[in-house]
């Protein structure tokens, strides 16, 4: 972020330097200004010019804190978006939280251990102790946990893709916001120029009427029209300040007052529809998000077919108890299998919610491949469409112009009236805000259309 201070000393200081003349004596310091003064006036003028000099410096120390004005380009919206953005660090908690679970999986079938100790007395006899330490390790579960680090390593990547969903959607957010500020500024000082144009108009009216050249009608339509540019120029003013929110709010953090460098995007050549298709169908993370959860729900089948699978088991224990020394010792060794016989058909019934999931995950990857389909040629249609009216708008721009420099020449004839110029005036102005909103369209567009795709345009 780039700061652009204004100085108050240094606007003085050449304001001081190149003011104009009032046709008064010119002073040059203030010795000068001081001589041929009365003494009296002197120490008047020596603590008038004390007390200006204080309050000058004080309004200098307060306009680094209030009067700055910020500007900041895209890059570092995207980049203050990527490290603070909370939608972006939910994402993030996500993929950790399925990274966890699979390192969960993974040790399920480790070597475990566990350490007793205990002492009791009881009344009217010797108390007691005991110490054990027993191990215990899965030798076989016929194959259900390399099932379930397949599909918790399905389930990661699925995380990993939705965490670059988010990232792709906070980018295209941010860009959508920046653009929108750039064309609230635009609106804005466009409604400001209008302003002073309907001035100029006024007093041009009046001065036709005073000189008894036009009607009262004319200064009145020229008064209306003033004021209802006002109007616009306060709705202009607070679109501002909302788009300024938003572009806040898209960024994850306060910017504050700022104003953006960067301007609308470029014309740039577009990609084939059916390359686009197969970039979409390839890179999109929602669609390769979908495709890790079908692939997933296809493994959670087999691993509810392994619910009533035989499972082996090796267990070992050696433990200390009595109540006196030299304490009695006891060690075990075992090996457990365990076979389910029957469950009531209790794991048919998670087969087949299983099947059920399995056959919804991929019905939903059926239903996103053909909204990509919709989205890719939507996008690149408006891409194209929003590229058209670009030149037809600067076309209407320099028509409006025309028009309006002949109203403004005939009523300063005599042989135009009012209503003529604040028609032409008034297309002028839309002229150039469709300009401006044709500019906007093709940048969000191109933007809307990167996010289809799964990737940015380098």
């Amino acid at each position: 972020i780039t700061f652009s201070q204004g100085s108050a000393f240094l606007r003085r200081k050449n304001c001081a330097k190149y003011g104009a003349s009032s046709g008064k004596e010119e002073y040059n310091s203030p010795g000068d200004m001081m001589k041929g003064m009365t003494p009296m006036k002197k120490n008047r003028s020596i603590a008038a010019f004390l007390v200006l000099l204080g309050i000058f410096f004080s309004i200098g120390m307060l306009r680094p804190a209030y009067g700055n004005e910020r500007t900041i380009t895209i890059e570092e919206c995207l980049a203050l978006a990527e490290a603070n953005h909370p939608a972006l660090e939910e994402a993030r908690a996500a993929l950790a939280g399925q990274q966890a679970r699979l390192g969960q999986v993974k040790v399920s079938n480790a070597l475990k251990g566990n350490l007793s100790a205990s002492s009791s007395r009881n009344s009217g006899s010797d108390g007691s102790y005991s110490t054990s330490f027993s191990v215990s390790k899965l030798l076989s579960d016929s194959g259900k946990n390399a099932l379930e680090r397949k599909s918790q390593g399905l389930s990661v990547d699925a995380a990993a893709e939705s965490q670059r969903e988010t990232l792709l959607s906070v980018r295209t957010s941010v860009k959508e916001a920046y653009y929108g500020l750039l064309l609230a500024i635009l609106r804005r000082d466009q409604a400001e120029e209008t302003v002073k144009t309907y001035k100029k108009h006024l007093d041009k009216a009046r001065g036709f009427y005073d000189a008894g050249i036009v009607a009262k009608f004319d200064v009145t339509k020229a008064e209306v029209d003033l004021s209802n540019a006002r109007l616009d120029l306060l709705s202009a003013k607070s679109t501002l300040e909302t788009a300024r929110a938003a572009l806040s709010r898209a960024v994850g953090v306060p910017l504050g007052n700022i104003d953006p460098v960067s301007g609308f995007r470029p014309s740039m050549v577009l990609p084939d529809e059916r390359f686009a298709l197969e970039q979409a169908m390839e890179n999109r993370p929602d669609f390769r998000t979908a495709r890790l959860k079908s692939q997933a729900g296809k493994l959670g089948i087999s691993i509810a077919a392994k619910g009533n699978a035989a499972t082996i088991s090796l267990t070992g224990s050696a433990g200390l108890s009595g109540t006196g020394l030299p304490p009695d010792d006891d060690f075990r060794v075992g090996v457990t299998l365990s076979v389910p016989v029957f469950d009531g058909g209790l794991n048919d019934y998670r087969i087949s919610e299983a099947r059920a999931s399995s056959d919804g995950l991929l019905a939903s990857q059926k239903k996103l491949e053909q909204t990509i389909h919709y989205e890719v040629r939507s996008s690149i249609l408006a891409v194209q469409e929003a590229e058209a009216r670009i030149p037809a708008a600067e076309l209407l721009v320099r028509q409006a112009e025309e028009n309006l420099t002949l109203a403004e020449g005939r009523y300063e004839m005599g042989v135009g009236n009012i209503l003529e110029v604040a028609d032409a005036l008034l297309a002028f102005n839309s002229a150039k805000v469709s300009h401006f909103q044709a500019l906007h369209d093709y940048s969000k567009a191109v933007s809307t259309l990167e996010k289809t795709l799964g990737g940015e345009f380098q």
